[in-house]
């Protein structure tokens, strides 16, 4: 199987950056410039909020032109293919967002199996579970996007269409079916600056059946994000004490490049040369 070498530069990119997280500590929390929240029972009730965040991160959406633009902002609706596209499975690292013709600088990891956006012929990710359709709504219809084996999604941001990481000032998303379980919500956003500092975890409002939505806006330019969907991955045996929770639209602000400080710089050529031998092993095998 031919396998895209930039699908595996890409992989190669994360798998560093990887190897940058788990070296160095997060320990801090910085306050938002913005941070804007709200849910309701449909798209039309969250529809303002998520306005004034775009309004946050000014410009206007600049789509997929490559490069680090001075202005504007990065989406991704996930609704590429209409109501006739069918359910797409993707692995981790999902570099298709920064990739090919869609390159908006977005690209994600999670421990899980890897992800799905829903699709044909069974919308909703009816494939995982009948009743998710009667459960998940859509800000923008028809497509939604979730983790398959996990309910933790990275977001790691790059100059659009290059390896090269890069940084925003502001990110947000639209969740769908935050509840809480036991009085406890579980789905937050946590965001992270280039030293991998968390710059603080805060919690999407709940609305069972319903849309969410929360993005911040930071001095210190953002990372990384984690979401953090429910209390469990999706999956055929639900029950009452489980909180599933599916995504929606991803705002967020124009990603700029950066130059790793000389302290990343070392931790940049440990992460190569563990790969390099993890990569020498797989290729023995």
């Amino acid at each position: 199987m031919k396998v895209d070498t930039h699908f595996r530069r890409a992989s190669f990119s994360v798998a560093i950056i990887f190897a940058l997280v788990i070296a160095v500590p997060a320990a801090a929390i910085a306050a938002p410039i913005t941070l804007r929240s709200g849910a309701g029972v449909d798209a039309a009730s969250i529809q303002s909020v998520v306005d004034l965040f775009r309004a946050d991160l000014g410009g206007v959406n600049n789509g997929n032109t490559p490069g680090s633009l001075s202005s504007g902002r990065r989406e991704i609706n996930w609704d590429g293919g209409g109501a006739a596209a069918n359910a797409t499975i993707f692995p981790s690292p999902m570099t298709t967002f920064n990739s090919g013709a869609t390159t908006r600088g977005a690209v994600f990891t999670t421990p899980g199996t890897g992800f799905e956006i829903s699709g044909q012929p069974n919308p909703e990710f009816g494939d995982i579970n009948p009743q998710y359709p009667n459960n998940f709504a859509t800000f923008s219809s028809p497509r939604l996007f979730s983790p398959l084996g996990s309910n933790i999604t990275d977001v790691f941001f790059f100059e659009p269409g290059t390896n090269n990481p890069a940084t925003v000032t502001g990110f947000g998303a639209v969740f769908t079916d935050v509840d809480f379980i036991d009085g406890v919500n579980h789905t937050s956003v946590e965001f992270f600056n280039a030293a991998n500092v968390s710059l603080g975890i805060f919690l999407v409002p709940a609305f069972n059946n319903g849309l969410s939505f929360l993005g911040a806006t930071f001095a210190d330019p953002i990372f990384r994000v984690r979401l953090t969907t429910g209390n469990r991955a999706l999956g055929p045996n639900d029950n009452g004490d489980f909180d599933v929770v599916a995504m929606d639209d991803f705002i967020y602000s124009e990603p700029q490049s950066i130059v790793p400080e000389p302290g990343s710089l070392l931790l940049l050529g440990s992460g190569v040369a563990a790969l390099a031998m993890y990569r020498r092993r797989r290729s023995r095998a």
